[in-house]
C-alpha cells in the first residue's frame, strides 16, 4: 500500500511542476504596468521591447514569484518534517516556535551588533537551531509528545515574540525599521537576491527526499517497529529536524516569518496525493504561497503583505484542524 502511494504522489509531480511555473510565467500579466504575450515572449528571449516591459517582467515579478515559490516549498517541507518526526497535525515550524526562534537570532544580529539582513543569516540560523534543539531535547529526554510539545513550542514562539519586541523598543530606530520591515512577513522587494539561499534551500530539500525517503516511512509505522527494521530512530530524528530547522530558517530570512503555510500545506498535499512525499508537498506549498501572494496583491483595492491573507487562510483551517482533532478524540 505505501508503495502504492508513494507512486500515485510522484505521479502528480510533473503537473504540479507544470502548474507552478504557469503560475511563476502568469504573475507577469498581473499589475497595472500591462504586458502582451507577444512582448513577454519577447522579453524572455532577451529582446525586450521596451526598458519598462523588462523591469517588471525580469526585476519585478517573475524574480518575486521565484522566491513566492521556493519559500512556499521550504516551509511546506519543514512543516512536513516536522509533522511526520513528531507524528502530530498540528507540528509545523511556526506553531511549534522555529520560525520565531529564526526571527529572535536574524534580530539579535540585527538589532544588538549591527549586523545587515544578509548578517542575519547566520542568526537565523542559530535561532532556528536553537528552538529544534530544545524541542527534541523534549521529545527524547522528557518524552514530551501531543498537546504537551505543541504546548512548549507556543510558549517558545511567545517568549521568542516577546524578546523581539522588547528589542524593537530599545535600539537605534533604523535598526528597528530594517528589523520590522524584515518581520511582517511579505514578498514586498524580493527578487534575485534572496534567491541563491533559497535555491540552497530547495537543493537541501531533494536531498532529503533522495536519501531518507525509506526512514520517513518507517518511522511513520512507530519507533519500535522502525528500529526493528535497522533505523537508526534517535540519529535521523535528529538530522531530519536539523533539515527542518535549515529550510524554516532559510524561508524567514528571505521572506520573513509568513504564517501557516507549513501547517496548511502538508494536509492539503495529503489530502491531494494520500501521501508524504516531500517533493509533491513542497510543491502544494509554492503554489499555495504564489497564489496568496497574488490574492493580496491584486484582490483587494489596497495591497496587503501576503502574510495576512496566509494568516486568514491558514487560520481558518487552523481552528477546524482543532475541531476535527476535538471531535476524533471525543
Amino acid at each position: 500500500m505505501t508503495a502504492i502511494r508513494t507512486n500515485t504522489s510522484v505521479r502528480w509531480l510533473p503537473g504540479m511542476v507544470t502548474l507552478a511555473l504557469l503560475l511563476v510565467a502568469g504573475s507577469a500579466f498581473f499589475g497595472e504596468y500591462r504586458v502582451s504575450l507577444a512582448d513577454f515572449g519577447n522579453t524572455m528571449l532577451g529582446s525586450p521591447p521596451a526598458p519598462m516591459t523588462e523591469f517588471f517582467v525580469m526585476q519585478r515579478r517573475i524574480p518575486r514569484a521565484l522566491v513566492a515559490l521556493m519559500a512556499g516549498m521550504l516551509l511546506a517541507a519543514s512543516g512536513s518534517l516536522l509533522q511526520q518526526l513528531l507524528r502530530n497535525p498540528l507540528a509545523s515550524p511556526d506553531i511549534i516556535g522555529i520560525t520565531n526562534g529564526a526571527s529572535l537570532g536574524g534580530c539579535v544580529v540585527i538589532l544588538l551588533l549591527g549586523g545587515s539582513l544578509i548578517d542575519a543569516s547566520i542568526g537565523a540560523l542559530l535561532g532556528a537551531f536553537a528552538a529544534a534543539s530544545i524541542l527534541l531535547v523534549a521529545v527524547r529526554v522528557f518524552r514530551l509528545n501531543g498537546t504537551r510539545l505543541i504546548l512548549l513550542g507556543v510558549g517558545l514562539a511567545a517568549l521568542s515574540t516577546a524578546l523581539v519586541n522588547y528589542m524593537l523598543t530599545q535600539v537605534f530606530v533604523p535598526s528597528a525599521q530594517i528589523a520590522q520591515t524584515w518581520l511582517v512577513g511579505t514578498l514586498q522587494g524580493r527578487g534575485w537576491s534572496e534567491l541563491p539561499w533559497l535555491v540552497l534551500g530547495v537543493a537541501l530539500l531533494v536531498l532529503v527526499q533522495l536519501c531518507f525517503d525509506r526512514e520517513l516511512r518507517m518511522l511513520a509505522m512507530g519507533d519500535d517497529l522502525a528500529a526493528a527494521l535497522g533505523v537508526n530512530v534517535a540519529r535521523i530524528r535528529a538530522v531530519l529536524f536539523a533539515a527542518a530547522a535549515v529550510l524554516a530558517a532559510l524561508a524567514v530570512l528571505c521572506t520573513g516569518p509568513i504564517g501557516f503555510v507549513a501547517l496548511v500545506a502538508p494536509h492539503i498535499s495529503h489530502s491531494l496525493t494520500g501521501s508524504r512525499n516531500l517533493l509533491v508537498c513542497a510543491l502544494t506549498g509554492g503554489i499555495l504561497l504564489m497564489l496568496s501572494d497574488l490574492v493580496a496583491q491584486y484582490a483587494l483595492p489596497v495591497a496587503l503583505p501576503v502574510g495576512v491573507v496566509t494568516i486568514i487562510f491558514g487560520g481558518g483551517f487552523f481552528l477546524g484542524l482543532l475541531f476535527r482533532q476535538g471531535r476524533v478524540r471525543g
